[in-house]
Formats: structure tokens, sequence, C-alpha cells
């Protein structure tokens, strides 16, 4: 398992997985910039893992889909290429918030 510590440690390797699995975090999400910029995140890597994860709730919460993550900060880079890290957050609790892209 790969674990990115925070939001920026998700940036640093958000490219780096070749298929779309989920991201688990350890802490519950209420959507804030906080909790997103503080979070451990882990990054199964076998679809086994996966699963032994997603059935270990007390340890680890589901968080996004890989895919969608990468889908979040690609759109929002499409339309503002030089956006900051708090700007691709930004893009990410509007998802979050209302399964929609932030253009």
């Amino acid at each position: 398992m790969k674990k990115a510590i925070g939001f920026e440690g998700l940036l640093s390797i958000y490219k780096e997985r070749p298929e779309a699995w989920y991201f688990f975090t350890n802490i519950g999400m209420d959507n804030k910039k906080d909790s997103i910029r503080n979070a451990i995140f882990y990054l199964p890597d076998t679809r086994e893992e996966e699963e032994s994860m997603d059935n270990e709730h007390d340890k680890y919460k589901g968080w996004l889909e890989y895919s969608t993550f990468i889908a979040i900060l690609d759109n929002k880079l499409e339309h503002h290429p030089k956006s900051s890290s708090e700007e691709l957050l930004d893009a990410v609790i509007y998802y979050l918030e209302k399964d929609d892209f932030l253009d």
C-alpha cells in the first residue's frame, strides 16, 4: 500500500497509479479543507488489499475513487492550467459537496 500525507501528498502522486482504485483515509471526511489537507491517504496496491481495507471500517474510511480524483484535477487544470493546490482542493471539495465539476 502507498501512503500519502495530506492533500499535497496526493498531488505529488496522483498520476502514478496504473489502475482506478479507491483512496482510503484515516479519518472521517467532513469535506472541510483542514480534514483533507491533513489526512493520511492510503492507496491499495492490489484488489485484494483494497477489499481488505474496505472491510476494515474502523481503520480505513473510503474516500474517492482514483479515477474520479484524477478527473476532478484534470478538469480543473484543463480550464485553469495554473491552478494552485488550494484551487485544486476547492475543486475536490466542490465535487464532494455537489457531485459536479468546478470549472
